[in-house]
Parts: structure tokens; sequence; C-alpha cells
């Protein structure tokens, strides 16, 4: 597997936690989309900040041009030592600090811990729930800053696997919604701040 895809110097970047360990060398690139985990996790929300995007401003994001990576190169298992780990996390850093991007969208608890630490954040916290990963994204949307790497977590396999309904529901939060569906909430979401603070970049499909 090739360690990333698309353009590192895009604005925006989707992170992933590892490879896959059973299909790693059966797959391109991180986020592969042959691989199920892609169209789980992502290809909704894409789906839903399209809709958004082009309902209220007529514009679609080039989605083709998303830089993707792993947080980790080597698959996240229990035998997976610390200094693998730490090397990982020094890459993740080093890419970062060489291209400032405006906005790195996380995928789960490991993609979004290690991608803060890699940003330069020091978290008081492990943000191991559904629930606390949906206040990070609610107060990071709220706090996007122009002048830093917004890191922004979206959900993993939670959103995919036995407990969805539960995932809906607490990444969504007391928002007034009767039946929270979270794609399409942070579709909208997104949208927005795509609308609002990236509406001059260069991140559109012309």
């Amino acid at each position: 597997m090739k360690s990333s895809a698309g353009d590192p110097g895009f604005p925006i970047w989707l992170i992933g936690d590892s490879p896959p360990a059973k299909w790693a060398d059966k797959l391109e690139f991180p986020l592969d989309a042959k691989h199920p985990a892609r169209h789980n996790i992502w290809t909704s929300v894409a789906d839903s900040i399209q809709d958004r995007l082009y309902r209220q401003a007529r514009l679609r994001l080039d989605t083709s041009r998303l830089y993707i990576r792993n947080a980790s190169d080597h698959p996240l298992t229990i035998s997976m030592i610390q200094e693998q780990i730490d090397l990982s996390q020094k890459m993740l850093q080093k890419t970062i600090n060489k291209y400032k991007p405006n906005l790195i969208l996380t995928f789960g608890v490991s993609a979004f811990m290690m991608t803060l630490f890699a940003s330069g954040e020091s978290p008081q916290k492990f943000f191991k729930t559904t629930k606390l990963l949906g206040e990070q994204f609610r107060s990071r949307i709220t706090d996007y800053d122009d002048h830093k790497v917004n890191v922004i977590p979206l959900l993993h396999a939670s959103i995919a696997r036995g407990r969805f309904l539960e995932s809906h529901r607490d990444f969504v939060g007391t928002e007034g919604i009767i039946r929270p569906n979270y794609f399409d909430y942070v579709g909208g979401k997104l949208a927005d701040l795509l609308l609002t603070k990236f509406s001059a970049e260069p991140i559109w499909i012309v």
C-alpha cells in the first residue's frame, strides 16, 4: 500500500487510523475506494457535503485532490510497539509542518488523537467515546481558526457496526433532531464551514 494519495498541497486532508491488517498488501492507498470502510465512513458524508454545497451555492468540492493518508503506517494491533507509533506520529508531524493544511478530517479516536499531537496540540484527556468526539466536532467547527491547522474528528468503525443507531444519536447530541442522521448532520456542518471559510480557496470544481 502506498503511504498516501492526492495532493498534500490541497488545504483539506483526510486521515484514517491505520492500514487494515488483512488487506494492506492488496490495496493501493489509504481509504482505497475498493475497501468498504471508505464508503461506510466517508462516501455518505461526502455526498451530504456536495448536496448542501450545490443547493446553497451551485458549487462542488474537488474531492479528487483531497490528500489522504493514515495516522499510522502500521496496522494498529495489540502487538504494535510504542516505537512504531512514535515513528508514525513523527512522520505525520513532519508532513503537517511542511504543508500546513487548513483542515484535517480524522476518522476515529486513534487518528484524531495522533493527529492532534502531530499538529502541536496537547489534549488533556483521551476522547474515547462517540459522544466526546461529537462534542469535539461541534467545538472545533465553532472555533475554526484561519491561521492554524484545524483538526476535526469524524467517526470510523462505530458508524458501521452493531451500535450504529447509538452512534448517530451520541455524536449528534442534543441539537433538537428527533431522529439524528450523523451523515446529514456532519455533511451539513462541514459544507457550511467550507462556504464560510473556503469560498475564495481553489478547492472547487470549475
